[in-house]
Parts: structure tokens; C-alpha cells; sequence
């Protein structure tokens, strides 16, 4: 007969073990990208623009992220009616013939910020052309 052979973990195997998994689930969360952002690029043309991150939430808009770089980073904003931006900074919608457009993941938006709703890890672009 083949004789039994009884394998007992010991608490201090059982102990290490569990660090070693948690210390393995940081390292991969560390470097797993996070959907829970959102970005704002203000592209004033020529290569000059501004970038700016924020956390996402339920029922921002587009119009939101403007109003927050306004607000975080005194950026000049000037609304028309609509919440279209009719300025911001020194670039003012008809000088030079070009109108700031809104881009959400590179497609061009009709709608209003304001209706332009968004989701975790979208790029929003308001672009002066």
C-alpha cells in the first residue's frame, strides 16, 4: 500500500501567501489604466492648445468641463445663448473667419456643450478653426 502522505499549510505559509497575492493585485492596479477620467483639450490652433484631466461623474457635460477649466484655471470663457463658447481667452468666434467647434473622441458635435454628455475616459476638444 502506497503510505498517506498529510500536507499542512502553517499559519506563516498562509500569512505570506496572502501578502504575496495583495502585493501582486497593487502592482497590477498600479499600471492598469483607469476609465474613471475624462480630458479637455483646448485647441487654439497652430500647435497651441491646453490640456486638462478631471474625475468623471454622472451627468457631466461638456459645457461642465469648460466651466471647470474656467473655474480651476481662469480660462477666459465667453458663452453665446446656447452654451457654445462665443470666446475663450483672446479667441473670439469670427476673427479670422474661425468659430470654436466641439469634438467629442474626434467627431465633430453638433449639439450644445450643454447636451453634449459624457462618459468615463472620453476627450472632449473644443477646437478654434
Amino acid at each position: 500500500m502506497a503510505k498517506k502522505t498529510n500536507f499542512r499549510l502553517g499559519k506563516t505559509t498562509i500569512f505570506w501567501a496572502g501578502v504575496g497575492i495583495f502585493l501582486a493585485a497593487i502592482f497590477i492596479f498600479s499600471f492598469y489604466p483607469s476609465k474613471k477620467k475624462l480630458t479637455l483639450v483646448i485647441d487654439y490652433g497652430g500647435g497651441n492648445s491646453r490640456t486638462f484631466t478631471t474625475s468623471y461623474k454622472d451627468g457631466l457635460t461638456a459645457w461642465d468641463m469648460l466651466q471647470q477649466a474656467n473655474a480651476n484655471y481662469q480660462i477666459d470663457l465667453e458663452p453665446d445663448t446656447d452654451f457654445r463658447p462665443e470666446a475663450i481667452g483672446e479667441f473670439k468666434n469670427g476673427t479670422g473667419g474661425k468659430h470654436w467647434v466641439l469634438y467629442k473622441n474626434g467627431q465633430r458635435q453638433e449639439a450644445s456643450p450643454i447636451q453634449t454628455e459624457l462618459s468615463s475616459g472620453e476627450i472632449i476638444r473644443f477646437r478654434f478653426e
